[in-house]
């Protein structure tokens, strides 16, 4: 018996890759797993699965490294701006007292305001200022005035009508104005609650007038028809209460200018003149507060005068 080998039988037969694992090397001489690692990449981008792209060992390390060395550059290029904006002593000062100029220039703006402000309202004021608020309680007092003189049989203005009465105010007021603008002075005297004695305060030919400018304006105002009163303790908390917030920013200027001698001793005076550490002013809506001190009177002695004593060497 014989067996004759039939060459169309090994050429006819076929081997199917399916038959194989991946990592068996083919019976045609091919190996499946032995690619170049750029052929599996390349292969991958044009087989456009998202999914290998970002499984890929070699294509993540790739990205991490990109972005490490965008993140170095990154601080780096920080770093050396900071070296490069970083002030010496002398531009550190005179940045400061810049910033402490502007601080004190708002301030002093911030003041005037408050002090200027008006309330253009034709009924009740609700945002006056300062000044405003106290020329308003002025105007309630003068018209209070005009009625008392017009009721009183004693007075000049006896059955007077209010507006000449007025007119003869605005007289009066004008002549301040008239003295100031001829270059005359005069005096405010008050007595000091602190020694109980008279205070004489020369006036400059300008606040004379000014003085009479703020005359004819509680005249005017006392022509509204409503009637608003401010409580004056009020006014003088809020005008302290103003004046120390300046006077905090005007201190913090003057020690960076380097004059702390003279900040210290704007801190250790209070807005009554006294030495001793200040005391806040509360503000309080134009509410009635604790009374404000009142000037005393010089307390007249009843006892005799002393007798002079007579120089015993005259004969």
């Amino acid at each position: 018996m014989q067996f004759t080998d039939s060459p169309s039988d090994y050429q006819n037969h076929e081997y199917s890759s399916d038959d194989f694992d991946d990592w068996v090397p083919d019976p045609r001489g091919k190996f499946q797993q032995n690619q170049a690692p750029s052929q599996g990449f390349i292969n991958i981008i044009k087989s456009g699965s998202l999914d290998s792209l970002l499984t890929n060992p070699w294509l993540v390390s790739i990205f991490i490294a990109i972005v490490i060395s965008i993140l170095i550059a990154s601080i780096a290029a920080i770093m050396m701006g900071q070296r490069s904006t970083e002030l010496t002593p002398e531009q550190e000062t005179q940045q400061a007292l810049l910033q402490k100029s502007q601080n004190l220039e708002a301030s002093d703006s911030n003041f005037r305001e408050y002090l200027t402000r008006n309330d253009y309202s034709s009924g009740m004021v609700s945002n006056p200022g300062l000044l405003q608020a106290a020329v308003l309680e002025a105007s309630a007092r003068y018209r209070n005035r005009i009625v008392a003189s017009q009721n009183n049989p004693q007075n000049q203005a006896y059955n007077q009508h209010e507006e000449v009465i007025n007119y003869g105010s605005e007289i009066e007021a004008l002549k301040r104005i008239n003295l100031g603008a001829s270059g005359k002075e005069a005096e405010l005297r008050y007595i000091d609650p602190s020694t109980d004695s008279w205070v004489t305060i020369p006036l400059d030919s300008a606040e004379l007038a000014a003085s009479g400018l703020v005359r004819l304006n509680i005249i005017s105002t006392s022509r509204r028809e409503t009637t608003q009163r401010f409580d004056l303790i009020t006014i003088a908390q809020n005008t302290r209460k103003a004046l120390t917030e300046i006077k905090n920013t005007r201190v913090e200027a003057l020690r960076v200018k380097g004059l702390a001698p003279v900040a210290l001793q704007l801190e250790k005076t209070d807005w009554f003149g006294n030495t001793t550490n200040p005391q806040g002013a509360e503000i309080s809506d134009y509410q009635q507060d604790k009374p404000e001190p009142k000037p005393r009177k010089p307390q007249q002695s009843n006892l005799p005068p002393k007798p002079i004593k007579e120089d015993n060497n005259e004969q």
